[in-house]
């Protein structure tokens, strides 16, 4: 059994049901749900797709997305979903480490920049398709069977280096990890989702809507983005959800920026799951205390490579908080087992800090054709390396503190700080660059923060419209890039970056050295002042 079979199996039992209403009033049946679905997957197949062809699926938010995400499925094809507001270079990159010869798009796309994504396709052999072209073909029967482990879809995730891995997720691995999440989280038939975040990313798309779909409930979708924040407030009030989830920043936003929160009464919610960033004690206290909540924001852990979801906090109960501060993110779901690991050392017993490691059905096989990062991310009995440190304490509960890999997470989007950096250094200005995730404790939680030492001979570094000008190119670099700003870009003198003996970046240093104004002491940050 695949969730592309239960879908077909409620569109012919329960055709009229509702499967999810996108954006407000807009409700789709599960026939209605099945029939895009098998039209997709016509046009797909028509378009020469095969078994396990991988599918590039770079679609907003939209009753669309899921037309062309299970319809590549159903065509026998491996789904890659991606970020649609990422540049059209680095869309085009992560075609070619998924292979995929396939890009769908919707009409909502950009049309200057769907011409260039056509163009420059085309002569990378990259063919783009409109996923609405689907209403010309008719559903078929003779579509490949689609079996319990074949990969569903390719995930990608920032490793410690180098290029973004594609984590391969077999629907054996989804099914799984939906049924840990749903009976450590305690989700029954009762239960109805909304849900603001990205489909094309893991949270939002397995937590939020596969496991509805899965249990037959309720589901509520909206458009991603934070100027989404008081309509998915309103959504929950007026539909009387159960369950939403979010990252920590979210929730904190909502503090910040939604006016007259009295206006929203979110008396129903049972579960608000905050994952996919450090969760705060303060976030979680202030939350609750001005939206009349207890014990309803749920601190969560997962990661891409054991599906999604490792481990949450038992729904109604009060957090537990350690003495550094640190909220637990509670036990592993069921058939889940987690070891606090020494590299030096092996097994650590309770309280002591190391790197997390997951058993788990749920865990992916691998990375897309990278078998080197594959087998450096298992150990020799099967535990998966999380890169993330932690430890759990004698009642079993784990404990999140830091992570040994270089990774930013900005806005619960995890970014490689080697990808950033090549793409900085390949401007002509930029002598040396270093990019690390800083979180000052404010309410926008970590950001991206590049420093930049500049290349600028028989120029002056004095000139601060200059500097500002190669900031301003810097950021747009890595808007056209990554489809969003980053958090701070810093013109430093040569020298700034602390480097090792041997040349290499000392990333926790550089932060250090930020954080305690010993940068701005001794006027090494020449932009901005």
């Amino acid at each position: 059994m695949t969730l592309l079979a239960i879908l077909k199996e409620r569109a012919l039992d329960s055709p009229g049901r509702v499967a999810f209403c996108f954006n407000k009033n807009h409700a789709i049946t599960y026939a209605a749900l099945w029939e895009g679905i098998e039209r997709t997957a016509a046009f797909l197949s028509g378009k020469g797709i095969r078994r396990q062809h991988r599918v590039m699926v770079a679609i907003p938010n939209s009753v669309e997305f899921f037309f062309a995400f299970y319809g590549a499925q159903q065509a026998g094809g491996v789904a890659v979903p991606v970020f649609p507001g990422l540049g059209v270079e680095r869309i085009l990159s992560l075609a070619r480490l998924s292979a995929s010869s396939t890009i769908v798009i919707s009409q909502t796309f950009d049309d200057l920049k769907a011409k260039e994504l056509r163009g420059l396709g085309e002569e990378r052999d990259i063919e783009v398709l409109l996923v609405e072209e689907r209403i010309a073909c008719e559903g078929s029967s003779s579509f490949p069977v689609v079996k319990i482990d074949d990969i569903s879809f390719i995930q990608f995730t920032s490793g410690s280096t180098g290029d973004p891995k594609g984590v391969e997720l077999s629907h054996r691995n989804l099914l799984t990890n939906i049924e840990q999440m749903v009976a450590g989280m305690k989700i029954t038939t009762e239960d109805s989702f909304v849900s603001w975040l990205p489909v094309y990313h893991d949270m939002g798309l397995i937590l939020m809507t596969m496991a509805p779909f899965y249990m037959g409930i309720p589901l509520f979708i909206l458009p991603a983005g934070l100027h989404y924040l008081e309509a998915w407030l309103r959504t929950i009030q007026t539909t009387g959800a159960t369950f939403t989830a979010a990252p920590d920043f979210a929730y904190r936003l909502c503090l910040l920026y939604v006016k007259q929160k009295e206006r929203f009464d979110l008396s129903s919610l049972r579960v608000a799951l905050d994952a996919a960033e450090p969760v705060r004690l303060s976030t979680i206290q202030r939350f609750e205390a001005v939206f009349g909540l207890k014990n309803v924001l749920l601190p969560a852990y997962g990661l891409a490579e054991a599906t999604v979801g490792v481990c949450s906090w038992l729904p109604g109960l009060p957090v537990k908080i350690d003495d550094r501060g640190c909220v637990s993110v509670g036990k592993p779901f069921p058939g889940i087992r987690i070891r606090i690991v020494s590299l030096e050392d092996g097994p650590l017993p309770p309280l002591e800090i190391g790197e997390i490691q997951i058993h788990s059905q749920a865990n992916t096989r691998g990375y897309f054709r990278n078998p080197r990062a594959t087998e450096d991310l298992f150990d020799d009995e099967g535990f998966l390396r999380s890169g993330d440190l932690g430890y759990c304490d004698e009642e079993g509960d784990v404990f999140v503190v830091g992570r040994q890999k270089n990774i930013i997470i900005q806005g619960g989007v995890n970014l490689s700080a080697r990808e950033i950096e090549e793409l900085i250094d390949g401007r002509e200005f930029v002598r040396r660059c270093a990019a690390v995730g800083i979180d000052r404790g404010r309410l926008e939680g970590e950001q991206t923060f590049i420093f930049i030492e500049p290349r600028l001979p028989g120029k002056s570094l004095e000139d601060a419209g200059l500097l500002e000008e190669l900031s301003i190119e810097a950021v747009q670099a890595f808007h056209s890039y990554f489809g969003f700003r980053p958090g701070r870009v810093l013109i430093v003198k040569r020298g700034a970056i602390p480097l090792t003996p041997n040349g290499k970046v000392q990333y926790e240093k550089l932060k250090e050295l930020y954080l305690d104004n010993t940068l701005q002491k001794q006027g090494l940050i020449l932009f901005p002042i």
